[in-house]
């Protein structure tokens, strides 16, 4: 899918804690939906939500692509890296003919998990069953308020010079 600017919007997808974690982990990089908008466009951020009894978002990842497949090629291709048994996939996808993989990059643990309460109270949103668009707005609160991905949070512990307290204390 090629890139195109105009379609790249901040998704928020709701998502069973068991693969959500697979996702984290770096084990699952293929979502698989029933439903979900083609035209996303590659390089949408999605934010990962965990569902109950987790309710919160849990990481975020980039949309590399989606595409609408015959099921039969999607358990082909792709089952291994959506981390899904037989009898789940077939169980979920059942009267369905075509679904959708998407192709998952960039994937990051959020630094600080915003619960569903938070979610609801500081921004309007209630977490989706499958997934909903972000408006612009929304999505500029979210970053701001900080829920970023762990590692940019990590200290760094390179050798400091001593503060004036412990030359105070010597």
């Amino acid at each position: 899918m090629d890139f195109k600017p105009g379609l790249q919007r901040d998704i928020l997808v709701s998502i069973r804690p068991f693969f959500a974690t697979k996702i984290l982990e770096g084990r699952k990089s293929v979502e698989l939906r029933r439903r979900f908008p083609i035209q996303s466009g590659a390089g949408s951020r999605l934010l990962i939500y965990s569902s109950n009894p987790v309710s919160a978002i849990v990481g975020f990842a980039r949309i590399n692509s989606v595409l609408r497949l015959p099921i039969t090629r999607i358990w082909r291709d792709h089952a291994a890296a959506a981390c899904i048994s037989r009898d789940e996939f077939d169980a979920y996808f059942s009267g369905l003919q075509y679904g959708f993989a998407i192709f998952l990059t960039g994937i990051e643990s959020a630094g600080r998990r915003l619960s569903a309460d938070d979610l609801h109270k500081r921004f309007g949103i209630v977490p989706p069953q499958s997934y909903r668009y972000l408006t612009q707005e929304c999505a500029a609160l979210l970053k701001n308020e900080r829920i970023q991905a762990s590692r940019r949070h990590k200290r760094d512990y390179r050798a400091r010079r001593p503060s004036a307290r412990s030359k105070v204390a010597r």
